[in-house]
C-alpha cells in the first residue's frame, strides 16, 4: 500500500509545483489532453511563477487528467533523468490524496464502478440496453449520475464472457503451441463477450490451450476514481490468482489495452513485489501473443478471407506498453491487407471519462484529428484495440471500429 508521505497533501502540493514549473518551461504536451492548457492558462496567471500555484489550481488540473499516458511518453526528463518527472503519476496520486480528504462524489462513485455496474447490467439487460437508447432515460441520466444523453454506451449481455467459456466444449487435444491464462478484462466480460469468444477461437485455431483463471477488475477505473487502496486490493488479489498459472508454464493474455498497460507496467511498479513483475513480464497483449507465434513460424496462415484497406488506431494505453505497432504488423499477415497506421493521437474516451456530460465536448475536441484521419483514410475497414475507443470513433465518424481479433477470426473463416 501507499506509504504515509504519499497521503501528505502539503508534500504533494510541492511536488505539483516541481514539477509544474518544469512543464511550463517546456511545453511540448500542449497538444495532447486539456489539462495541460489549464496548467499552462495557470502559470502564465501568476505572471509565470508555477510556484505561485494553489492547490485549487493543481486539482482543476488534475480533474482534466484522465491518464492516457501519452505525456509520459514525450517527456524527455523521465526517470532515469535527474528532474524524475512523472505526470500522470503525480495526478494519480493528488486524485487519490482528494478521494481520501473529501471523499469520491456520488455520481462518480456510480458510473465508475464497474464491477457492479457490470453485474447490474448483466442482471437487466436487454431491458437496460432499451432504456439506455430511450431519450428520456438518457436525459434523466445525465442529470442523475452526470453521463452525457449524447454518448454511445457500451451494451450488456447477459450471457458473460466467462459464462460463456464454461458453458463451451473445449477441444479434444492439448495445446500443442503453448498454454495462456486469458485475463478478459471487465469490457470484454459484460460489454464485449463478442471479443473474447474471437480471442479463444483464434487461439485454439493456433493450438494454444485456454484457461480461465479466477479475476477481479485490473483496477484502473478505481485509479481513475482516486480509490488506490481498493485498486492496489484488486491488483493483490490479481496477482495472486494469475502467478500459479504464470510458475505452472502459462502465458497471460489481454485482449484490451488498459488492463495489458496495468498488468505490465502499473502492477509491479505500485505493488513493488517480486510476484507482481513474474506476472507483469509473462503478460501479452493478444495481438502481441500472435505476432510472437508468426515470428516463430508457429501461426497458421490458413486465411480464407482478405479484407481489404485498414484504417488503425493506436489506442494510449498500448502505445503505453512501448512495444512497437504490434497489431498493424499482425494485420498484415493476412493477405490482402493494406493497414494505414492513422497516428492521429488519443480518442478522448479514456474509461468513463469522455462519457461525462462536462467532459464530452472536451473528449470530442480531443479526439477530432483522429476523426479527421479515420474519414480521410477512406478504408474499408476501422479496427482500433480499445473497445472504448470504438465506441468514441463510432460517435465522432459513424464508423464501426473492429477489434483486430476480430478481423482475424473473420480471415480464419471461422
Amino acid at each position: 500500500m501507499p506509504s504515509p508521505d504519499f497521503w501528505d497533501s502539503g508534500a504533494l502540493h510541492q511536488e505539483a509545483l516541481r514539477q509544474f514549473d518544469v512543464c511550463g518551461t517546456c511545453r511540448l504536451c500542449v497538444t495532447f489532453c486539456p489539462s495541460f492548457p489549464a496548467m499552462f492558462d495557470a502559470i502564465d496567471e501568476h505572471d509565470g511563477e508555477a510556484g505561485e500555484l494553489t492547490m485549487a489550481d493543481v486539482n482543476h488540473v488534475t480533474e482534466l487528467c484522465f491518464l492516457c499516458e501519452l505525456c509520459f511518453l514525450r517527456c524527455p526528463y523521465t526517470p532515469p533523468h535527474e528532474w524524475q518527472m512523472d505526470v500522470p503519476d503525480l495526478l494519480r496520486r493528488a486524485k487519490a490524496v482528494r478521494a481520501k480528504e473529501e471523499g469520491v462524489p456520488l455520481r462518480d462513485r456510480l458510473v465508475g464502478d464497474v464491477e457492479r455496474i457490470g453485474t447490474l447490467g448483466r442482471l437487466t439487460a436487454p431491458l437496460a440496453n432499451v432504456a439506455n437508447s430511450l431519450p428520456p432515460a438518457r436525459l434523466l441520466m445525465e442529470k442523475t449520475v452526470g453521463i452525457d444523453r449524447r454518448a454511445i454506451l457500451p451494451r450488456f449481455h447477459w450471457q458473460t464472457f466467462a459464462k460463456w467459456f464454461q458453458s463451451r466444449k473445449p477441444p479434444a487435444a492439448p495445446g500443442r503451441n503453448g498454454k495462456v491464462a486469458f485475463f478478459h478484462s471487465c469490457m470484454v466480460n459484460h460489454n464485449r463477450p463478442d471479443i473474447g469468444a474471437a480471442a479463444v477461437q483464434v487461439l485454439e485455431h493456433n493450438g494454444v490451450q485456454v484457461a480461465l483463471p479466477p479475476q477481479r477488475d485490473c483496477g484502473m477505473p478505481y485509479v481513475d476514481m482516486g480509490e488506490m487502496e481498493h485498486a492496489m486490493g484488486l491488483m493483490e488479489r490479481n496477482v495472486a490468482s494469475l502467478l500459479p498459472w504464470v510458475q505452472d508454464g502459462y502465458a497471460v493474455v489481454v485482449p484490451e489495452p488498459t488492463c495489458g498497460m496495468m498488468l505490465k507496467k502499473e502492477y509491479p511498479r505500485l505493488l513493488e513485489s517480486p510476484e507482481a513483475r513474474t506476472v507483469a513480464e509473462n503478460t501479452y497483449d493478444v495481438s502481441e501473443f500472435l505476432l510472437k507465434l508468426h515470428k516463430e513460424g508457429r501461426l497458421q496462415t490458413d486465411f480464407a478471407w482478405e479484407p481489404g484497406s485498414i484504417a488503425y488506431h493506436m489506442p494510449c494505453h498500448l502505445r503505453h506498453q512501448q512495444m512497437g505497432n504490434l497489431t498493424a504488423q499482425l494485420l498484415g499477415v493476412i493477405p490482402g491487407a493494406t493497414v494505414h497506421f492513422v497516428d492521429r493521437g488519443c480518442s478522448g474516451h479514456d474509461g468513463t471519462w469522455g462519457m461525462k456530460a462536462r467532459y464530452y465536448d472536451m473528449g470530442m475536441r480531443v479526439a477530432r484529428r483522429l476523426f479527421e484521419g479515420i474519414n480521410d483514410a477512406e478504408a474499408d475497414l476501422v479496427v482500433t484495440d480499445c473497445s472504448l475507443a470504438a465506441l468514441q470513433i463510432e460517435q465522432g465518424t459513424g464508423r464501426q471500429a473492429l477489434h483486430p481479433i476480430e478481423v482475424v477470426k473473420r480471415a480464419y473463416g471461422l
